[in-house]
């Protein structure tokens, strides 16, 4: 096991006084072991679409509410991972898809008309697994997808992707996550959101925490939108995983530490548990299944985008309510 039991969570990385790189070791041991099936969640499922999606000429079709730019027409680009996939083959109660509607339509919102680029899976959990091959696949068609739509910024949703994009692919474009998109356009006055002072405590994903350092973007969204946001007991660079990584080792080791990220979320007395990866919402989720009476794991563009349906959101500039 070892190699296969790492979460690349980088919590080692944070503690370690000399700054090992232990994760890019472990990284480089899977990829000479090669990838083994045995350790994979889901029957390997989510493995078999990124071999299938590398056979395709096409990505993935999507379609979300909100409006979008034409391919090669815009600055900005939007790209939802694989969400669909995982409403298809994840039953934990969460709806997936919603996340793609509003990042769109908070995209709207904030004056922006994305291109929605149809790519194939990121490649992040295949990299993980060791299958170096198949990851350059997806890469090299993502890549070139990428090019011809020209955009200059690419929004995504998905911390995985992100951490995916700005770490290992070499593309030309910013790669932004759309809570920094978010809370650039709520500072700058062109979106304002009302929350009817919801008390909310945030979970940092390690790909886009520890990973990228990526942990005012999300609170300053909370915070502006009129959330009291209350920390749990292990939060930013110190927070906990969500307890499995690269779609591997769904085990009952797993299972214990989102009983823990639960246990410690409902500590605060928040209402909702807000995180900013798809992961991290079914794994956290999926617990709730046997145990329901636990706190509730909402994306944070699920969250936000509510706000806007429920009529809770003011265009600055025009004065709407």
């Amino acid at each position: 096991c070892g190699a296969w039991d790492c979460l690349l969570c980088n919590e080692c990385l944070e503690a370690c006084p000399q700054s090992v790189d232990f994760p890019s070791f472990v990284l480089s041991l899977r990829e000479d072991a090669g990838m083994r099936k045995e350790v994979l969640a889901h029957r390997g499922i989510f493995t078999e679409i990124a071999e299938l999606m590398a056979l395709l000429d096409n990505g993935i079709a999507m379609s979300f509410a909100g409006e979008t730019s034409n391919f090669g027409e815009g600055e900005y680009g939007y790209f939802p991972g694989c969400l669909d996939f995982f409403d298809l083959f994840m039953d934990v109660d969460a709806n997936f898809h919603e996340i793609g509607d509003a990042s769109i339509k908070l995209l709207n919102a904030a004056g922006i008309k994305p291109q929605l680029l149809s790519l194939k899976c990121c490649g992040h959990d295949v990299l993980y697994q060791g299958n170096k091959e198949l990851f350059e696949t997806l890469k090299a068609f993502n890549a070139q997808k990428i090019k011809e739509s020209g955009v200059k910024k690419l929004v995504v949703s998905c911390a995985e992707c992100l951490h995916t994009f700005k770490k290992y692919y070499e593309l030309d474009v910013e790669v932004l996550h759309i809570s920094e998109v978010l809370s650039d356009a709520l500072k700058s006055g062109a979106l304002e959101l009302r929350s009817a002072g919801r008390i909310v405590t945030y979970h940092d994903p390690c790909s886009l925490g520890r990973h990228l350092g990526i942990y005012d973007a999300p609170r300053e969204v909370l915070r502006m939108c009129g959330v009291k946001l209350v920390e749990m007991e292990h939060s930013r660079e110190r927070a906990q995983c969500c307890g499995v990584s690269g779609m591997m080792s769904c085990n009952d080791f797993a299972k214990a530490l989102r009983l823990l990220r639960l246990e410690e979320a409902e500590a605060t007395g928040a209402e909702v548990l807000v995180t900013t990866c798809p992961k991290c919402v079914a794994h956290l989720n999926c617990l709730r299944r046997e145990m329901p009476e636990k706190i509730e794991t909402l994306d944070l563009t699920v969250f936000l985008g509510r706000l806007l349906d429920s009529g809770e959101q003011v265009y600055q500039d025009s004065g709407e309510q």
